[in-house]
């Protein structure tokens, strides 16, 4: 079924235990979960199309806009962890009890926009380390 995502929430966490939601996030999206294959075709291959040995998984990124807020505590220590080079607990919950995706990230990288005609805007990516478990 459909859904319309408005109420979902990012949350960040020090330990994986207290979550603290992340302020006025405007867009979340996760890109480049992918699995590692090494190429293992070989004189003895039974036909002429390669073979594959799946190896690691990558769990990708998780990338979200949100409004940029100069002194919001939950903005702050996202850029606290990516200056001292820490990785956070994350959870995205959707609305309406939909479920919800737990991950441990580091901050790869922030941005942020400001437009004369147009609200500023932060851009991050965490780099997902280990699995992204959703619930949902």
């Amino acid at each position: 079924m459909p859904f319309a995502p408005r109420g979902t929430a990012l949350q960040h966490s020090p330990d994986g235990v207290t979550y603290t939601t992340i302020g006025k996030v405007l867009k979340i999206q996760n890109t480049g979960s992918k699995a590692d294959l090494a190429d293992v075709t070989n004189m003895d291959s039974p036909t002429a199309y390669r073979e594959f040995l799946a190896t690691l998984l990558d769990g990708g990124d998780v990338a979200f806009d949100c409004n940029f807020e100069p002194g919001d505590a939950t903005q702050q220590v996202l850029n606290t962890d990516f200056q001292n080079q820490t990785s956070g607990y994350y959870k995205i919950v959707l609305p309406n009890s939909l479920g919800n995706a737990t991950f441990r990230a580091f901050v790869a990288s922030q941005d942020f926009d400001l437009p004369i005609d147009k609200q500023g805007t932060k851009a991050l990516k965490l780099k997902i380390t280990g699995p992204l478990t959703p619930t949902w």
